[in-house]
């Protein structure tokens, strides 16, 4: 294990967060989180509605505004219900859940902007190979099993209690999974906690951290190896949270 440190880091730490947070209060005023007069959005979401079933294997979430729940349910295959005008397509197994984009003058214009306190529940009824998540804002929770789970360009915090495979990249939020297999994760402005079963070991690489390290874990059985980069927050690593 290796930690970066020293004055030049902390600087770096510091324009960051510099260059974020304008970007970051806009991106949470317009999504409901929190609000500025003149940017809150219109609308307060409704309840929720079913916007269909699906016989999927895996799951991509995408464009999404608004927080966003996979829960275990005795469904057969995925259920999704949703209070913002949410769009899904299903082919080959794939389920992709999207809001869709209207053309204004100054461009595009994500619908469920629109609205605030949105909410995207995902009932799922057996295991799953596959969750990706790519440009959201809202916090998202996974309570599911699943073999393998990405994220990509979020604004929020992250729960995830299965015991998979992670990849994490580009995260404002704190960020809390449970390792059953390699993780990586990089670029994230928030606190990041990794519980990893007593059944496994640990090699745990950090590099580029603006904050603590710490590897409570003690463990044996098959290594995974977790890698952290460039984060400001601290991270740890741990038996149980």
């Amino acid at each position: 294990m290796r930690r970066e440190g020293g004055f030049s880091t902390v600087l770096l730490g510091g324009v960051l967060l510099a260059l974020l947070v304008g970007t970051i209060v806009v991106v949470l005023a317009l999504s409901g989180h929190i609000q500025i007069e003149g940017l809150a959005p219109r609308k307060v979401a409704g309840k929720l509605e079913e916007v269909g079933r699906f016989n999927a294997g895996a799951i991509v979430v995408t464009n999404v505004v608004g927080d966003v729940r996979l829960v275990e349910s005795n469904v057969s295959g995925v259920v999704v219900r949703s209070n913002i005008p949410l769009n899904a397509s299903y082919r080959d197994g794939l389920l992709t859940v999207y809001c869709p984009d209207k053309k204004t003058f100054l461009g595009r214009h994500n619908v469920c902007s629109d609205y605030r306190n949105g909410t995207v529940v995902i009932e799922v009824g057996s295991t799953l190979a596959d969750v990706w998540f790519r440009g959201l804002v809202g916090n998202v929770e996974v309570d599911v099993d699943a073999t393998r789970i990405i994220v990509e360009d979020m604004v929020g915090d992250l729960v995830s209690t299965p015991a998979a495979e992670y990849r994490l990249e580009d995260v404002v939020g704190d960020v809390s999974i449970v390792a059953g297999n390699d993780v990586t994760i990089k670029d994230v402005v928030g606190d990041v906690a990794i519980s990893v079963p007593v059944n496994l070991s640990v090699q745990l690489n950090a590099e580029d951290i603006v904050g603590d390290v710490r590897n409570s874990h003690s463990g044996e059985g098959m290594p995974i190896l977790i890698t952290v980069s460039d984060v400001v927050g601290d991270v740890e690593v741990g038996n149980d949270f």
